[in-house]
């Protein structure tokens, strides 16, 4: 029951991260190639952050730090919200 919570942030990790590629990949449709190039650079960071959040939570759940594991694994989530928030009041 413990490991409920990290799980279920790693999902929400996986689900805004796939959301945030898409809205990159939109945004790409009428643009000149260096605005494509640096949402590349975009999709490539927000993928690493992702990848990152997920394994480091993995791999704290299997140390049995499930708090850590959690905050970790939810990270990328909140920076990818951020990131939408500040890009919409823009």
């Amino acid at each position: 029951m413990k490991l409920l919570l990290p799980i279920f942030a790693i999902l929400c990790s996986v689900i805004s991260t796939v959301v945030a590629l898409v809205f990159c990949m939109a945004m790409g449709a009428n643009s000149t190639p260096a605005q494509i190039r640096t949402i590349k650079f975009w999709m490539c960071g927000f993928a690493l952050l992702a990848f990152a959040g997920i394994v480091f939570g993995i791999v704290l759940m299997r140390f049995g730090q499930t708090g850590w594991a959690t905050g970790i694994a939810f990270l990328p989530t909140v920076v990818i919200a951020l990131v939408f928030m500040i890009s919409v009041l823009k």
